[in-house]
């Protein structure tokens, strides 16, 4: 699968997911620090990618509609430091088909998984 990591995601995170023989690019390789959220998300979209992100205000399904971007998974960990959540997007991603999460916004809970179309 194609992913892009948003800026608050670990750059280690790369390699793991590139191991898992997935196709990875990162907001910083593409000069895209600091961008807006729909400057990202385009990009990734344009790229056919899904975005993987911290970030709560994707949550916004009006503004960032599953039918309007190429998916985008929102990991919600229970500890924020980076080995805690580069463990957890792991996890996820080993355990879960990313193909369903397609054109689809994702909200990733310890104990739950939101999918919305």
């Amino acid at each position: 699968m194609k992913i892009k990591l948003d800026q608050n995601l670990s750059i280690p995170l790369r390699e793991i997911l590139e191991q898992l023989q997935h196709d990875v690019d990162t907001v910083l390789e593409e000069g895209l620090l600091g961008a807006d959220d729909e400057d990202v998300l385009k990009a990734a979209g344009s790229q056919d990618r899904i975005l993987f992100t911290l970030d709560k205000d994707f949550l916004n399904l009006r503004l960032y509609a599953p039918a309007s971007h190429k998916g985008v998974i929102i990991f919600r960990p229970p500890r924020q430091g980076a080995l805690a959540v580069i463990k957890f997007v792991e996890s996820f991603v080993r355990s879960a088909d990313l193909r369903k999460h397609y054109l689809r916004t994702t909200i990733v809970e310890r104990t739950r998984i939101r999918v919305f179309k």
